[in-house]
Protein backbone atom coordinates (compact mmCIF):
# COMPACT_ATOMS: atom_id res chain seq x y z
CA UNK A 1 0.00 0.00 0.00
CA UNK A 2 1.05 3.19 -0.90
CA UNK A 3 -0.07 6.24 1.96
CA UNK A 4 -0.93 9.54 -0.17
CA UNK A 5 0.29 11.16 2.94
CA UNK A 6 3.74 11.23 4.10
CA UNK A 7 4.44 13.29 6.77
CA UNK A 8 8.25 12.62 7.19
CA UNK A 9 10.85 12.60 4.33
CA UNK A 10 14.35 14.04 4.08
CA UNK A 11 16.46 15.84 1.03
CA UNK A 12 19.77 16.86 0.69
CA UNK A 13 19.28 19.50 2.94
CA UNK A 14 20.30 17.82 5.41
CA UNK A 15 21.07 14.10 5.42
CA UNK A 16 18.71 12.72 2.45
CA UNK A 17 20.15 11.75 -1.23
CA UNK A 18 17.54 13.67 -3.39
CA UNK A 19 17.37 17.52 -3.98
CA UNK A 20 14.20 18.76 -2.28
CA UNK A 21 12.32 19.18 -5.96
CA UNK A 22 14.14 15.90 -7.33
CA UNK A 23 12.16 13.86 -4.03
CA UNK A 24 8.75 16.29 -4.80
CA UNK A 25 8.78 14.61 -8.17
CA UNK A 26 9.21 11.11 -6.92
CA UNK A 27 6.59 11.36 -4.33
CA UNK A 28 4.27 12.98 -7.44
CA UNK A 29 5.02 10.18 -9.34
CA UNK A 30 4.32 7.64 -6.65
CA UNK A 31 0.74 8.98 -5.88
CA UNK A 32 1.45 11.12 -2.85
CA UNK A 33 -0.84 13.73 -3.03
CA UNK A 34 0.82 15.49 1.25
CA UNK A 35 3.96 15.23 2.41
CA UNK A 36 6.05 17.09 4.88
CA UNK A 37 10.08 18.13 4.05
CA UNK A 38 11.35 17.00 7.74
CA UNK A 39 14.96 17.87 7.69
CA UNK A 40 17.37 17.76 10.55
CA UNK A 41 16.99 21.31 11.91
CA UNK A 42 16.84 22.80 8.87
CA UNK A 43 14.16 24.47 6.66
CA UNK A 44 16.86 25.25 3.92
CA UNK A 45 14.78 22.88 1.05
CA UNK A 46 11.33 23.89 1.84
CA UNK A 47 10.96 26.98 -0.76
CA UNK A 48 12.44 24.55 -3.07
CA UNK A 49 9.85 21.96 -2.08
CA UNK A 50 7.31 24.34 -2.02
CA UNK A 51 7.55 25.33 -5.99
CA UNK A 52 7.99 21.78 -6.83
CA UNK A 53 5.07 20.93 -5.07
CA UNK A 54 2.54 23.64 -6.83
CA UNK A 55 4.19 22.07 -10.04
CA UNK A 56 3.57 18.70 -9.38
CA UNK A 57 -0.03 18.81 -7.21
CA UNK A 58 1.63 17.77 -4.00
CA UNK A 59 0.41 19.55 -1.10
CA UNK A 60 3.94 20.47 0.90
CA UNK A 61 3.43 20.85 4.55
CA UNK A 62 6.43 23.37 5.92
CA UNK A 63 8.62 21.21 8.27
CA UNK A 64 11.27 20.15 10.25
CA UNK A 65 12.88 17.23 12.59
CA UNK A 66 14.00 18.49 15.87
CA UNK A 67 17.18 16.52 17.00
CA UNK A 68 17.07 17.50 21.05
CA UNK A 69 19.71 17.70 23.84
CA UNK A 70 19.89 14.02 25.79
CA UNK A 71 19.08 13.87 29.48
CA UNK A 72 19.64 10.49 30.65
CA UNK A 73 18.78 12.04 34.14
CA UNK A 74 14.83 11.81 32.42
CA UNK A 75 15.83 9.47 30.53
CA UNK A 76 15.35 11.39 27.27
CA UNK A 77 17.84 9.92 24.81
CA UNK A 78 17.60 10.82 21.43
CA UNK A 79 14.49 12.04 21.61
CA UNK A 80 13.55 13.90 18.00
CA UNK A 81 10.65 16.06 17.44
CA UNK A 82 8.84 16.79 14.03
CA UNK A 83 7.60 20.58 13.75
CA UNK A 84 4.88 20.44 11.29
CA UNK A 85 3.14 23.18 9.65
CA UNK A 86 4.96 25.88 10.83
CA UNK A 87 6.05 29.28 9.63
CA UNK A 88 9.73 28.59 7.82
CA UNK A 89 10.60 31.94 7.63
CA UNK A 90 10.01 33.12 11.01
CA UNK A 91 12.12 35.31 12.20
CA UNK A 92 12.77 33.64 16.05
CA UNK A 93 12.67 30.10 14.18
CA UNK A 94 15.35 30.86 11.84
CA UNK A 95 17.57 32.69 14.63
CA UNK A 96 17.32 29.55 16.43
CA UNK A 97 18.29 27.12 13.77
CA UNK A 98 21.00 28.98 12.96
CA UNK A 99 22.61 28.49 16.52
CA UNK A 100 21.13 25.01 16.07
CA UNK A 101 22.85 24.39 12.98
CA UNK A 102 25.80 26.11 13.89
CA UNK A 103 26.36 23.73 16.79
CA UNK A 104 25.88 20.42 14.45
CA UNK A 105 28.62 22.03 11.79
CA UNK A 106 31.12 22.64 15.01
CA UNK A 107 30.40 18.78 16.68
CA UNK A 108 30.76 17.34 13.12
CA UNK A 109 34.23 18.96 13.33
CA UNK A 110 35.50 17.68 16.04
CA UNK A 111 34.07 14.11 15.09
CA UNK A 112 35.91 14.28 12.29
CA UNK A 113 39.21 15.54 14.37
CA UNK A 114 38.65 12.08 16.57
CA UNK A 115 38.58 10.06 13.30
CA UNK A 116 41.69 11.51 11.70
CA UNK A 117 42.96 10.95 15.59
CA UNK A 118 42.94 6.52 14.84
CA UNK A 119 44.35 7.15 11.12
CA UNK A 120 41.32 7.75 9.21
CA UNK A 121 42.02 9.56 6.24
CA UNK A 122 38.94 11.99 6.06
CA UNK A 123 38.87 15.97 5.70
CA UNK A 124 36.65 18.48 6.88
CA UNK A 125 36.15 20.39 3.78
CA UNK A 126 35.40 16.93 1.62
CA UNK A 127 32.50 16.01 4.51
CA UNK A 128 30.81 19.97 4.56
CA UNK A 129 30.54 19.96 1.15
CA UNK A 130 29.03 16.79 0.70
CA UNK A 131 26.27 17.85 3.10
CA UNK A 132 25.00 20.52 0.61
CA UNK A 133 22.89 21.73 3.68
CA UNK A 134 23.06 20.39 7.42
CA UNK A 135 25.74 18.13 7.96
CA UNK A 136 25.19 14.58 9.47
CA UNK A 137 26.83 11.56 10.45
CA UNK A 138 26.04 9.62 7.29
CA UNK A 139 28.16 12.44 5.61
CA UNK A 140 31.22 11.56 8.11
CA UNK A 141 30.60 8.01 7.08
CA UNK A 142 30.25 8.37 3.29
CA UNK A 143 33.66 9.93 2.95
CA UNK A 144 34.78 8.06 5.97
CA UNK A 145 33.97 4.46 3.51
CA UNK A 146 34.83 6.09 0.28
CA UNK A 147 38.28 6.83 1.39
CA UNK A 148 39.20 4.12 3.55
CA UNK A 149 37.93 1.18 1.48
CA UNK A 150 40.19 -0.95 3.57
CA UNK A 151 39.29 0.16 6.92
CA UNK A 152 35.41 -0.73 6.35
CA UNK A 153 33.44 -3.06 4.79
CA UNK A 154 30.19 -0.46 4.29
CA UNK A 155 29.26 2.79 5.39
CA UNK A 156 27.24 1.21 8.35
CA UNK A 157 30.88 -0.19 9.38
CA UNK A 158 31.92 2.98 10.32
CA UNK A 159 28.88 4.07 12.39
CA UNK A 160 30.21 0.27 14.12
CA UNK A 161 33.38 1.00 15.02
CA UNK A 162 33.31 4.99 15.15
CA UNK A 163 30.22 6.80 14.79
CA UNK A 164 27.58 5.17 17.23
CA UNK A 165 27.70 6.95 20.47
CA UNK A 166 28.09 2.99 21.81
CA UNK A 167 31.00 2.09 19.59
CA UNK A 168 34.21 0.88 20.28
CA UNK A 169 36.08 4.15 19.17
CA UNK A 170 33.10 6.15 19.74
CA UNK A 171 33.76 9.76 18.37
CA UNK A 172 30.43 11.12 19.81
CA UNK A 173 30.78 14.83 21.26
CA UNK A 174 28.27 16.71 22.91
CA UNK A 175 27.32 20.01 20.71
CA UNK A 176 27.70 23.12 22.57
CA UNK A 177 23.97 24.03 21.85
CA UNK A 178 21.01 22.34 21.74
CA UNK A 179 17.10 22.29 22.27
CA UNK A 180 15.62 20.47 25.32
CA UNK A 181 12.93 18.42 24.03
CA UNK A 182 10.42 20.92 25.34
CA UNK A 183 12.19 23.99 24.38
CA UNK A 184 11.68 21.82 21.23
CA UNK A 185 7.69 21.97 21.23
CA UNK A 186 7.81 25.27 22.37
CA UNK A 187 9.73 26.92 19.44
CA UNK A 188 7.59 24.72 17.34
CA UNK A 189 4.43 26.18 18.95
CA UNK A 190 5.95 30.10 18.41
CA UNK A 191 6.29 29.09 14.84
CA UNK A 192 2.53 27.82 14.45
CA UNK A 193 3.16 24.49 14.24
CA UNK A 194 2.31 21.30 16.01
CA UNK A 195 5.14 19.42 17.96
CA UNK A 196 4.79 15.28 17.26
CA UNK A 197 6.81 12.68 18.65
CA UNK A 198 9.07 10.69 15.65
CA UNK A 199 9.09 7.24 15.38
CA UNK A 200 8.42 6.57 19.18
CA UNK A 201 9.17 2.88 19.11
CA UNK A 202 12.60 3.40 17.90
CA UNK A 203 14.64 4.74 21.13
CA UNK A 204 16.09 1.80 22.04
CA UNK A 205 18.36 3.53 24.81
CA UNK A 206 14.74 5.06 26.54
CA UNK A 207 13.94 2.63 29.41
CA UNK A 208 10.01 3.61 29.33
CA UNK A 209 8.97 5.64 26.30
CA UNK A 210 5.39 5.79 27.49
CA UNK A 211 6.14 7.52 30.70
CA UNK A 212 8.42 9.72 28.39
CA UNK A 213 4.99 10.04 26.75
CA UNK A 214 2.83 11.24 29.25
CA UNK A 215 5.45 14.09 30.56
CA UNK A 216 5.96 15.29 27.03
CA UNK A 217 1.88 15.70 26.53
CA UNK A 218 1.87 17.25 29.79
CA UNK A 219 4.36 19.45 28.28
CA UNK A 220 2.61 20.25 25.40
CA UNK A 221 2.92 17.50 22.78
CA UNK A 222 0.92 17.40 20.08
CA UNK A 223 0.35 14.28 18.35
CA UNK A 224 2.88 10.94 17.98
CA UNK A 225 4.48 9.57 14.47
CA UNK A 226 1.85 6.30 14.98
CA UNK A 227 2.54 4.29 11.69
CA UNK A 228 6.44 3.88 10.75
CA UNK A 229 8.71 1.56 8.81
CA UNK A 230 10.15 0.28 11.49
CA UNK A 231 11.56 -3.24 10.07
CA UNK A 232 13.83 -1.13 8.27
CA UNK A 233 15.54 0.85 10.58
CA UNK A 234 17.89 0.54 13.50
CA UNK A 235 16.16 -0.72 16.66
CA UNK A 236 13.60 -3.22 14.61
CA UNK A 237 15.54 -3.79 11.11
CA UNK A 238 13.56 -7.35 10.16
CA UNK A 239 10.90 -7.43 12.53
CA UNK A 240 7.75 -9.19 11.25
CA UNK A 241 4.70 -7.51 9.73
CA UNK A 242 3.00 -8.23 13.36
CA UNK A 243 5.45 -7.15 15.32
CA UNK A 244 5.38 -3.99 13.58
CA UNK A 245 2.02 -4.17 13.76
CA UNK A 246 1.77 -4.53 17.28
CA UNK A 247 4.08 -1.35 17.75
CA UNK A 248 1.61 0.85 15.80
CA UNK A 249 -1.31 -0.34 17.33
CA UNK A 250 0.16 0.05 20.75
CA UNK A 251 1.01 3.87 19.88
CA UNK A 252 -2.09 4.36 18.08
CA UNK A 253 -3.79 3.49 22.15
CA UNK A 254 -1.16 5.73 23.73
CA UNK A 255 -2.01 8.93 21.58
CA UNK A 256 -5.65 7.68 22.13
CA UNK A 257 -5.04 7.82 26.07
CA UNK A 258 -3.57 11.11 26.14
CA UNK A 259 -5.50 12.69 23.43
CA UNK A 260 -2.97 13.04 20.84
CA UNK A 261 -2.69 13.50 17.01
CA UNK A 262 -2.13 10.53 14.69
CA UNK A 263 0.70 11.22 12.40
CA UNK A 264 2.85 8.96 10.32
CA UNK A 265 5.81 9.24 8.09
CA UNK A 266 8.19 6.48 6.09
CA UNK A 267 11.52 8.36 6.79
CA UNK A 268 12.82 8.58 3.66
CA UNK A 269 16.38 9.55 3.20
CA UNK A 270 16.71 8.11 -0.79
CA UNK A 271 19.71 5.69 -0.73
CA UNK A 272 20.94 6.36 2.74
CA UNK A 273 18.12 4.02 3.67
CA UNK A 274 17.60 1.50 1.38
CA UNK A 275 14.45 -0.23 1.00
CA UNK A 276 12.31 3.08 1.92
CA UNK A 277 10.45 4.56 -0.28
CA UNK A 278 7.85 7.77 -0.12
CA UNK A 279 4.29 6.72 1.03
CA UNK A 280 5.56 3.46 2.58
CA UNK A 281 4.34 4.33 5.56
CA UNK A 282 1.72 7.31 6.41
CA UNK A 283 -1.86 8.66 6.54
CA UNK A 284 -4.65 7.59 5.07
CA UNK A 285 -7.15 10.54 3.00
CA UNK A 286 -9.39 10.23 5.92
CA UNK A 287 -6.53 9.88 8.86
CA UNK A 288 -4.76 13.79 7.00
CA UNK A 289 -8.23 15.19 6.60
CA UNK A 290 -8.86 14.30 10.32
CA UNK A 291 -5.37 16.17 11.33
CA UNK A 292 -5.76 18.32 8.51
CA UNK A 293 -9.01 19.65 10.20
CA UNK A 294 -7.69 19.30 13.73
CA UNK A 295 -4.63 21.69 12.95
CA UNK A 296 -6.34 24.40 10.92
CA UNK A 297 -4.62 23.31 7.86
CA UNK A 298 -5.99 23.89 3.99
CA UNK A 299 -6.09 21.22 1.41
CA UNK A 300 -7.55 18.23 2.84
CA UNK A 301 -8.32 14.79 0.38
CA UNK A 302 -12.02 14.60 0.61
CA UNK A 303 -12.78 13.90 -2.50
CA UNK A 304 -9.42 11.07 -2.65
CA UNK A 305 -10.46 7.97 -3.91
Amino acid sequence: MIYPADLQLHSTASDGSDAPAALVELCAQRGLRVIALTDHDSVLGLDAATEAGARCGVQVVPALEFSTRSEPARDLLDINILALGIRHHDATLQATLERVIASRIEQKIRQIERLQSYGIDISVDEVLARAQGVPGRVHIAQVAYERNPQCFSSISDVFAQFLASDAPNSTYVERTFSLRVEEAIEVTHAAGGIAVLAHPGAYSRVYNIDGVVQRLAAAGLDGIEVRYPYALNRGHYGASADAVAALVAHFRQVAAAHGLLITGGSDYHGTVKPGILPGMAGLTAQEWDILAARCGWQGGMVNAE
